[in-house]
């Protein structure tokens, strides 16, 4: 997407780096217990639905992820981005 909007691939490399491991990490916790009670308490003919309503919400919570930017709650995430190498080293 970042492509389309006309940014370069340095600009869309340090968004991805920005908001790529916030969004898995709450959207893994969010999508399961999602499909457990689909699953379980959910009559299948409203499945389809109720998946699609969260669907609906999953993509307004990354349209607002992205929108954040450098916000302070991504902040939190950043002991398990790796190191960056330091440039000058021949490693």
């Amino acid at each position: 997407m970042g492509f389309s909007s006309g940014k370069t691939a340095v600009q869309v490399k340090e968004d991805v780096k920005r908001d790529f491991l916030p969004a898995l990490i709450l959207e893994g916790g969010i999508w399961p217990i999602v499909q457990v009670a689909n699953f379980r308490f959910v009559p299948v003919r409203y499945q389809l639905l109720y998946v699609n309503f969260f669907c609906l919400l999953d993509s307004c919570f990354l349209s607002w992820v992205e929108q954040q930017e450098d916000a302070t709650w991504k902040q939190w995430f950043k002991p398990f981005q790796p190191l960056k190498e330091e440039e000058g080293q021949g490693r």
